[in-house]
């Protein structure tokens, strides 16, 4: 008896949640969201990543294909980089960029091909410059993490990534010029 109740009692909450799900519309995409479109469709990079204990300088090529995704909500980021002989160990790492309502800021996430990740936040371009900062986390450390895309003309932007070392000091991990593909 205690089983069929409990039982009765779970699949009423299951129902009276999908119902309410139901009936509840997805507010409105922001307007503030428009702001990130011009990094959509597809973008060829060319550039360097700087000595760092996880490896040697050396250049870098990479596609970059940015898409709405999630009802509009959201623009999904891919970054993948090219395996070349200055380049064995290639970086792949997809993102979300969105616009956060309620706290009025940019929010970027991130996953990487070798296990890391991120969670940062912007407050919009400042002219033609468009600063992610937040943080980090890879190899079990986490550290300050910060993203700045320049935009250089309609077809082309900089990216330079840069990390916080222990000593609270911003390091530059990597500069791309990307242009979009024709």
């Amino acid at each position: 008896m205690k089983y069929s109740i409990a039982g009765t009692l779970a699949v009423l909450a299951l129902a009276s949640t999908a119902a309410f799900a139901d009936n509840m519309a997805a507010p409105a995409v922001p307007a503030e969201s428009a702001q990130l479109d011009f990094f959509l469709g597809n973008w060829n990079c060319n550039g360097k990543a700087f000595a760092s204990a996880t490896g040697p300088e050396h250049a870098s090529v990479a596609t970059v294909h940015a898409a709405k995704a999630i009802g509009g909500r959201w623009q999904h980021v891919t970054y993948d980089e090219t395996k070349t002989a200055a380049n064995p160990a290639p970086y792949h790492v997809g993102v979300y960029w969105g616009y956060d309502a309620g706290k009025k800021n940019f929010v970027q996430f991130c996953a990487d091909g070798f296990g890391g990740y991120c969670n940062q936040t912007s407050a919009g371009w400042s002219g033609d410059t468009l600063i992610f900062e937040g943080t980090g986390n890879g190899d079990g450390k986490q550290f300050g993490a910060r993203d700045t895309f320049t935009r250089k003309a309609a077809n082309e932007f900089v990216h330079s990534g840069e990390m916080q070392g222990d000593d609270k000091k911003w390091v530059k991990t990597d500069e791309e010029t990307c242009k979009r593909a024709k």
